[in-house]
């Protein structure tokens, strides 16, 4: 028997460990993510060479970057992360970058490449559907006792 709803630290917040939870238990997981607390900053939320705050255009499956450029789709794309849990991207990549006025504080200082983006939107959702959960007054006073319950065990050991 599992409790409807599965708690944890950021420590378990994955694709795979959400997709286990959801999809093989059918439960609801409350497990923030590695950059849950970030994510929600004005800094992170502010910066415009963040590629997760800039413009889609769903229409044509592209990215518009501060410099109005267009990062078009290019292809499908894999991962295997150290687990052998296969991650499924899709990569974007601009057509020409070597020209920008923003490129030096839009890209990596020696890269020699064009600006790239790889997008897991099955990440994107598991977030989407945590950061929507834990904001609930009901699942976010649940997950807010994961800290009263277990962890002032560690205090005492």
């Amino acid at each position: 028997y599992l409790p409807e709803y599965i708690v944890a630290d950021a420590g378990y917040g994955s694709e795979q460990n959400y997709m286990a939870i959801i999809d093989d238990f059918n439960k609801t997981p409350l497990i923030t993510y590695g950059m849950f607390i970030k994510d929600k900053t004005r800094k992170f939320k502010s910066d415009i060479f963040n590629t997760q705050n800039w413009k889609y255009d769903e229409l044509n499956d592209e990215f518009i970057c501060p410099n109005n450029k267009r990062i078009g789709f290019k292809r499908y794309a894999y991962r295997n992360d150290r687990y052998g849990f296969k991650r499924d991207f899709k990569l974007y990549e601009c057509d020409d970058c070597s020209a920008c006025s923003l490129r030096q504080q839009c890209m990596k200082p020696n890269s020699k490449s064009n600006k790239k983006i790889m997008k897991n939107y099955n990440w994107e959702y598991f977030k989407a559907q945590i950061n929507q959960k834990l904001s609930e007054p009901e699942t976010k006073k649940i997950y807010s006792q994961r800290k009263i319950d277990v962890e002032p065990v560690f205090g005492f050991m």
